[in-house]
């Protein structure tokens, strides 16, 4: 089993709880939800040999939520961005 903690925002309320704890529930895998919208994080009790983190990450978004650092770009990811703007400003 593994127990992870994630950073989520866009939870005001018990509701907005109740409703990433019952999506996560029904992965196959999921043992135990605990989301708090007030410290912002849900914490996610599963078998890794069942479901991967990144479904669970997805499942908090197809909520309405946002999981801190899932689906942004990373350092790299920017670092090309702008140096083919540059190499575009350049050419033109």
């Amino acid at each position: 089993m593994t127990t992870v903690t994630l950073p989520v925002s866009g939870m005001k309320c018990d509701a907005c709880e109740n409703l990433i704890h019952d999506a996560l529930m029904e992965k196959e895998g999921v043992v135990s939800v605990k989301a708090d919208h007030q410290a912002k994080q849900v914490e996610i009790e599963f078998d890794e040999s069942k479901v991967d983190l990144d479904t669970l990450k997805q499942t908090i978004v197809e909520q309405g939520f946002k999981v801190v650092g899932y689906g942004e770009p990373g350092l790299l990811d920017r670092i090309r961005e702008f140096i083919d703007a540059l190499l575009k400003f350049f050419k033109s």
